[in-house]
């Protein structure tokens, strides 16, 4: 059994290294319905979306933003604010982000805590900085907690990495640091989602 898993995975990873065009020859495209009760404005919509897709594109998945699903989407997942939680569905309360898993699988369901968001970004420095800077910080924080949300839906795992995309834990600092390209997934996380799209496909082409 333990060598049957290691060669299918092995296979995956092959296949993904032998055709590194496969998962963006035809991209999924994973819609993301947001809940009005995020309050973003038009501006900071735009900006949490680009840092998403940034993330996403190289590997191979389109993100869209919808107000509710369409033929062109393989995927639906709905963005929520912390206040909208169930009391079942809450985590960590200072987490950025969150899953809610039900008996082992995700529910296409992101919650999302921008106040969070903000008190972190608001900590970097005390000295006073331009508004329009602060939501452009506050957007890519957010973006970049919203991509990581989408990697535990898209991967059906509550697993965390020591680094990349699905690393356990995001700081302010970073987004001043690091470029969205830099969060990514590991080798074994990528044959994960292929495997996981491709099954995704299969499905709905039935």
């Amino acid at each position: 059994m333990a060598y049957g898993s290691f060669a299918a995975t092995s296979a995956v990873l092959v296949l993904a290294l032998a055709m590194p065009s496969l998962a963006i020859a035809q991209p999924p495209i994973v819609c993301l319905a947001l809940s009005p009760k995020l309050s973003f404005d038009a501006s900071n919509t735009g900006n949490v979306m680009e840092e998403t897709r940034t993330i996403w594109a190289p590997l191979g998945v389109v993100i869209r933003a919808v107000e509710q699903a369409d033929d062109s989407c393989a995927r639906i997942i709905v963005v929520r604010a912390d206040a909208e939680a169930r009391l079942e569905d809450i985590a960590d309360p200072n987490a950025l982000g969150w899953v809610p898993f039900v008996a082992g699988r995700a529910r296409q369901l992101v919650f999302l805590q921008p106040r969070r968001a903000r008190s972190l970004v608001d900590g970097l420095t005390p000295a006073t900085r331009h508004e329009g800077l602060t939501n452009l910080l506050v957007a890519k924080l957010i973006g970049r907690t919203l991509a990581h949300e989408v990697g535990h839906v898209l991967l059906n795992s509550m697993s965390h990495e020591k680094s990349g995309l699905m690393q356990a834990q995001f700081r302010a600092i970073d987004v001043l640091r690091w470029p969205a390209s830099s969060y990514t997934l590991n080798s074994s996380e990528r044959a994960r989602l292929i495997t996981r799209l491709s099954v995704s496909q299969r499905r709905a082409a039935q």
